[in-house]
């Protein structure tokens, strides 16, 4: 969209703050659901940057700096998560069908 590398970094944040805390399940239709809903957020991502319209750092676990923001999510996709996926893998191994 020719944005440039400040803008580039707004539409990363944009797209940490939008998509953090959505799960995997397992499921192969809603990881193509979940697919669609990350390419379509990368372009609102990117629209809204071109307009300097981004999530700042008193929102939720973006930082100034864009690097902190990337840290940051991997940390809840590496650390925070666990529990979460033992609980989403429970669920799955015992419900009926």
């Amino acid at each position: 969209m020719g944005g440039n590398f400040e803008q580039i970094c707004y539409s990363v944040k944009n797209m940490i703050a939008n998509l953090t805390g959505m799960i995997c399940d397992g499921a192969k239709p809603s990881c193509a659901l979940k697919l669609s809903t990350g390419v379509s957020t990368a372009v609102l991502s990117a629209m809204l940057a071109i307009q300097h319209k981004y999530v700042t750092s008193v929102e939720g676990i973006i930082d100034d700096d864009v690097d902190r923001s990337i840290r940051n999510l991997a940390a809840i996709g590496s650390r925070g998560m666990d529990e979460t996926d033992k609980f989403v893998l429970d669920i799955m191994t015992h419900k009926s069908c």
